[in-house]
């Protein structure tokens, strides 16, 4: 319990490598001068050569196309929805393993791909032919021919729809998330930052309580100087979702300047700490909120903040039981510290201290941008050094520039953009969850009790990963209900989807913790598409 509070109030939490990289954005068209990798043009002379010697050293073209066989396995619950003459000889055996490293790059892979999907006598199965076609479109992506990725976008959804694949939930939930991953990708490269932005986002709105879409969805924030309204939303589903994402949905109303709705959200970040443990108390949501609440022109509110943190900070070293990250603690308490010097108009010593500092790391970024631009307005040009040195503007463009060489890292080293081709998902996984999910009068998955000093329940649940977070979600709902409430407020980790807390509320009794509730009904309505109830799932299998 107390690692998972540690990691929750420092905003600990992995994703996918799908999302390492997606905040990256700009205005202007990424051009990559350095050519690929030495590494990146292994492989025969001839991409198409299908020698035996070559094919024993290089691997079929399914291999140099995508890394993967001409058999996947994976596709094989979609079967009974396609018929089983469309899918004959998708399971058959095949002498080759997966192997990525055959993968080729840029235009050798076009060109392997395309001997697949264009020959009339290579590949005719549409499952197989999915993914084959999004691996096209990222050798597009590293040949740099961004139209002809998002010409590929477009043909594997047209061939997804002519499959009838298009709007099934299962397929929407795994590999169907790719085709708009990847758009909003070579959207991005094209220097679409909002058309990226938009794509990035679209199935996180079509899929408001699935985790993995929104652990996918790309919004390219640091090269959207302003917040729209499908990324204000896709932050407030992920808060509700998971009830962690509170810190990062501040943080970004702060960079755009609504520091009023950053400081309510941070103030249920810190309820949501007091609820979830009264013993485990952190010193950085206080500090934060402090901040926001500064920012906000609500200086009472800023103030006593700042002081339960302090105190706080202090009391946990004086029992020897200091925070984690003190260093970075610390250094919020200071920028704090800088805030009230402005309030009190000391604006020259606020200067000094704020410049000392050649970079401010522990506030948000929007924070720093503020009183950057605060403190820069009406000072000398002896005062403009270290972290006052660079306007606003410069400071935008600076993590702008770091980020774009984050993705042409990315864009260049055949590893990660293939993440983004995501796996058929297991419909009998899914469907295997029925019984014990829908089972709320004797349930199996969540604890008995509250938690020690705290009123959230424990959730856990053996699953199959892809299956855990929305089994977890659904059955909490379903608990809602069955116990007489109308919703609740959920909490889950990213990087631990096996476990959940829940805490069962009434929309309008004021213990719901606005930002984080979830109304068990609607939960209900839209999750039993994919984990039906067992009656439900008796009549599916007899027709």
């Amino acid at each position: 319990m107390k690692r998972f509070i540690a990691a929750l109030s420092a905003g600990v939490f992995l994703v996918p490598s799908i999302a390492q990289a997606q905040d990256t954005s700009d205005a202007a068209p990424v051009k990559i001068v350095a050519p690929p990798p030495a590494a990146m043009v292994k492989g025969p002379a001839d991409p198409l050569s299908l020698t035996p010697e070559d094919t024993k050293q290089y691997g079929s073209l399914y291999l140099r196309c995508d890394g993967r066989p001409n058999n996947i396995t994976d596709a094989e619950s979609f079967a009974r929805l396609l018929g089983a003459i469309t899918l004959l000889g998708l399971f058959a055996p095949t002498p080759e393993a997966p192997d990525p490293s055959k993968r080729l790059f840029g235009e050798r892979g076009v060109a392997a791909c395309s001997k697949l999907l264009d020959d009339p006598k290579e590949e005719t199965n549409g499952l197989r032919r999915l993914p084959l076609i999004l691996a096209r479109a990222i050798h597009h992506i590293e040949a740099r021919d961004y139209d002809a990725a998002l010409a590929d976008t477009s043909k594997a959804q047209a061939e997804s729809e002519a499959l009838g694949l298009a709007g099934n939930p299962y397929f929407e939930r795994s590999l169907g998330l790719s085709i708009d991953l990847l758009r909003s990708r070579a959207l991005f490269m094209k220097g679409d930052a909002e058309g990226a932005r938009k794509a990035g986002l679209a199935d996180m709105a079509a899929m408001p309580f699935t985790l993995y879409a929104g652990l996918v969805s790309a919004s390219y924030a640091p090269f959207n100087r302003s917040m729209s309204e499908e990324e204000d939303r896709y932050l407030q589903t992920m808060q509700h979702l998971t009830g962690v994402w509170g810190a990062a949905y501040a943080a970004r109303l702060e960079e755009v300047g609504r520091f009023s709705e950053a400081a309510r959200i941070r103030d249920d970040v810190i309820v949501t700490f007091e609820k979830l443990s009264t013993q485990d108390k952190d010193t950085g949501p206080l500090i934060h909120a402090a901040i926001a609440h500064g920012l906000a022109g609500d200086w009472a509110g800023a103030q006593g903040l700042a002081d339960r943190a302090q105190r706080n900070f202090d009391e946990r070293r004086a029992a020897g039981k200091p925070e984690n990250d003190s260093t970075t603690l610390i250094e919020a308490l200071d920028f704090f510290g800088i805030l009230k010097m402005i309030h009190e108009g000391k604006l020259d010593e606020a200067r000094r201290n704020f410049a000392a500092r050649s970079r401010w790391l522990a506030p948000s970024f929007g924070a720093m941008l503020k009183v950057n631009a605060m403190l820069r307005e009406g000072a000398g040009p002896e005062q403009l050094f270290g972290a006052l040195e660079a306007t606003p503007d410069e400071l935008w463009a600076k993590r702008e520039a770091d980020q774009r060489a984050i993705i042409l890292e990315v864009n260049a080293n055949n590893r990660t953009l293939f993440s983004f081709i995501l796996p058929y998902a297991s419909i009998k996984d899914y469907e295997a969850q029925s019984k014990q999910v829908w089972r709320a009068d004797k349930s199996r998955i969540i604890s008995k009790e509250v938690m020690k000093d705290s009123e959230y329940f424990r959730m856990w649940i053996d699953a199959d990963s892809l299956t855990q977070p929305e089994s977890l979600l659904l059955h909490a709902a379903l608990l809602a209900k069955h116990k007489g409430y109308t919703g609740f407020n959920f909490i889950m980790l990213p990087n631990q989807p096996s476990i959940a807390f829940v805490r069962f509320v009434n929309a309008d009794d004021g213990e719901a913790i606005a930002s984080n509730y979830l109304d068990a009904d609607t939960v209900i309505a839209n999750l039993r598409q994919v984990i039906p109830s067992p009656a439900e799932l008796a009549a599916r299998r007899r027709t």
